[in-house]
C-alpha cells in the first residue's frame, strides 16, 4: 500500500513539475512531441527507485539503515534536486539559471507543503494512538484488533496525508503560474531576485531538517515537537509564510515588469512625438526655404540682369577684342559664384530621396545630411511600399531607430575612416523587406545571456528602447525582426506584411 502511494505522489509530482515549466521552458526540438512523456516516466520511475530501492538506502545510511538523526535526509534532499536539474536540462531548452531557479521553486514548494502538515498530523496520530493503547489497557480492545487497526488506520492516514499536501502543493504552484511574468524573456538580474525567496525557504527547509529529530546517547528518539511544544504551531505558520513570500515576489516582480513595460511605452509615445517634431520641422524649414525663394527670386533675376548688362556694356565699350578682360573675367567670376550661392541654397531645399512618400522622402533625406556631416556614406534603395497599407508613420519609427543606431555604431567605428551604411527594401507580394547594414567594430558587438545587444550607452535605463519600439510596431504588421554581426558589419533584418 505505501509502495502504491509513493507511486501515485511521484506521478503527481512530475506533472506539477511539467505545469510549472510551462511558459518558462521550451521543449528541445527532437522531444517536442514525445519529451513530456518520456521527462514523466523517468521523473516517476527514479523517483520511485530513491525511496524504496534498499541498495541505496544501504548507501546512505550504512549497514544498519536507520536513520539517526533528520539531518541525514538533506543527502537524499540534495540527491533529488541533482536529478530533477539534470532531467530539466536534458529535456528542456533555457539558460541554466532559469533550470536553477525552477528545480529550487518546485522542490521549495513540495517540502513547505510537507512541513506545513507534518506536526499536525503527528500530533493528531500520537493523540489517537495513545487514546487507543489506552482502551487496550482498560481491555476494552484486544491487542491484536489494536495492531491490525493501527495497521489500517496507517495506511489511510499516510494517502490523506499525501493528498493533502499535493493540493497544497498544486495551489501554491497554480498561485505562482497567476503572476509569474513571462520568464523566456526575464534577465538574469529579475531571475536572482525571484529566487530570494525560494532560497530562504530552503534555507528553512533544511534547518527543520536538522531537528526534527536525533538518537540520543541511549538510542531513544528524540523529537522536536516533543520537546517544544509551540513547534506545532510555529512551523505551519513559517511554512506558509515561505510559501506566500514565495507568490508575492512573484506578484511584486510581475508588477514591477508591467511598471518597466508602461515606461517603456511612454518613451515609445515620447520618441513618437519627437518624430513627428522632427517631421513638421523638417518641412517647416523646406516650405519657410521655398516662401523665401519665391520672395527673393526677383531680386535674384534683378541682380543677375545687372550682372549680364554690365557684361554687355563692358563689352560695347573694349569693341570686339574685349580691350579689358580683367573686368570681362571679373564679371563672370562674380556670376559663377552668385550662381553657386544659389545652387547651394537650393540644394539645402531640396529632398535628395525619392521614396515614393513625403515622410520617409523627408527622413531618408535628414539622415543623409546627418551621415554627409559626420562622414558617414548613405547608400539607399529604399521604396515605400503603397500597395500593402503599411502606415508612413510605422515605417518612419523603423527608419529613424534603424538608422540612429546604424550612425551611432558608425560613428564608434574604428577600423574604416569612412564608414558605410545600406538601407535595401524588398517587396514580394504581401511582404516587404527591409535591411540596414553598417559597419562597426564586430568585437564591441556582444550578445548577452538572453541575446540582446551589449548597450554602449551611458544610461543603461535607456538601452533596448529603439530596438523594443521597432520590434512593437513589426508585431503590429504579424512581422519579425532580426540582426546579426558578421566580418565587422552589422546587419538589421526587419519583415512587415502588409494589410491589403
Amino acid at each position: 500500500m505505501l509502495q502504491l502511494i509513493d507511486l501515485m505522489k511521484y506521478s503527481v509530482s512530475a506533472a506539477l513539475l511539467i505545469y510549472l515549466c510551462k511558459g518558462a521552458l521550451t521543449w528541445k526540438e527532437k522531444y517536442a512531441r514525445q519529451g513530456k512523456y518520456l521527462f514523466f516516466l523517468l521523473f516517476v520511475v527514479c523517483g520511485f527507485w530513491f525511496s524504496n530501492s534498499a541498495w541505496f538506502e544501504e548507501f546512505l545510511y550504512k549497514d544498519n539503515m536507520i536513520l539517526q538523526r533528520s539531518s541525514m535526509t538533506i543527502i537524499k534532499l540534495l540527491i533529488r534536486m541533482f536529478f530533477n536539474f539534470i532531467l530539466l536540462d536534458f529535456f528542456y531548452e533555457g539558460r541554466k539559471l532559469l533550470k536553477t531557479y525552477l528545480v529550487l521553486l518546485y522542490r521549495v514548494i513540495m517540502e513547505m507543503a510537507v512541513f506545513s502538515l507534518y506536526g499536525f498530523w503527528t500530533f493528531c496520530l500520537q493523540a489517537y494512538s495513545d487514546w487507543q493503547i489506552n482502551r487496550v489497557i482498560d481491555n476494552d480492545m484486544a491487542l491484536e484488533d489494536y495492531m491490525a487497526h493501527m495497521k489500517s488506520l496507517g495506511n489511510v492516514w499516510n494517502l490523506v496525508l499525501v493528498l493533502i499536501q499535493l493540493c497544497i502543493a498544486y495551489i501554491a504552484v497554480r498561485a505562482v503560474l497567476k503572476y509569474r511574468q513571462d520568464m523566456q524573456n526575464t534577465d538574469k538580474q529579475g531571475i536572482l531576485f525571484l529566487m530570494l525567496s525560494p532560497a530562504v525557504g530552503m534555507a528553512f527547509d533544511l534547518i527543520l531538517r536538522c531537528l526534527v529529530f536525533t538518537q540520543t546517547e541511549t538510542a531513544e528518539i528524540e523529537f522536536l515537537f516533543d520537546k517544544y511544544k509551540g513547534m506545532y504551531a510555529f512551523i505551519p505558520a513559517m511554512t506558509f509564510l515561505c510559501l506566500l513570500s514565495i507568490v508575492y515576489s512573484c506578484k511584486i516582480f510581475k508588477e514591477l515588469m508591467n511598471a518597466q513595460e508602461e515606461k517603456n511605452r511612454l518613451l515609445f509615445y515620447e520618441q513618437q512625438l519627437s518624430d513627428m517634431t522632427k517631421h513638421v520641422q523638417d518641412m517647416e524649414r523646406l516650405y519657410d526655404g521655398i516662401r523665401g525663394m519665391r520672395h527673393d527670386m526677383n531680386n535674384y533675376i534683378a541682380d543677375m540682369e545687372q550682372l549680364f548688362l554690365s557684361g554687355i556694356s563692358d563689352n560695347k565699350a573694349g569693341g570686339a577684342e574685349w580691350d579689358d578682360p580683367d573686368g570681362k573675367e571679373s564679371v563672370q567670376t562674380e556670376g559663377r559664384q552668385y550662381l553657386y550661392r544659389m545652387k547651394e541654397t537650393l540644394d539645402a531645399l531640396t529632398i535628395r530621396d525619392n521614396t515614393g512618400n513625403p515622410v520617409t522622402d523627408v527622413i531618408m533625406s535628414r539622415k543623409r545630411q546627418e551621415c554627409e556631416k559626420e562622414g558617414i556614406t548613405l547608400e539607399s534603395d529604399f521604396l515605400y511600399p503603397i500597395q500593402l497599407g503599411i502606415e508612413a508613420f510605422d515605417l518612419g519609427i523603423l527608419l529613424n531607430n534603424a538608422l540612429d543606431n546604424a550612425m551611432e555604431a558608425c560613428k564608434k567605428c574604428r577600423k574604416k575612416k569612412h564608414p558605410l551604411i545600406r538601407v535595401h527594401s524588398y517587396l514580394k507580394g504581401r511582404m516587404f523587406l527591409v535591411r540596414i547594414e553598417n559597419d562597426c567594430d564586430g568585437n564591441e558587438i556582444l550578445y548577452t545571456a538572453d541575446r540582446t545587444l551589449r548597450t554602449t550607452k551611458e544610461d543603461d535605463s535607456m538601452h533596448g528602447i529603439g530596438l523594443k519600439n521597432m520590434d512593437s510596431v513589426a508585431g503590429r504588421y504579424f512581422g519579425t525582426m532580426s540582426y546579426e554581426v558578421k566580418d565587422d558589419v552589422f546587419c538589421l533584418t526587419i519583415m512587415l506584411q502588409g494589410k491589403t
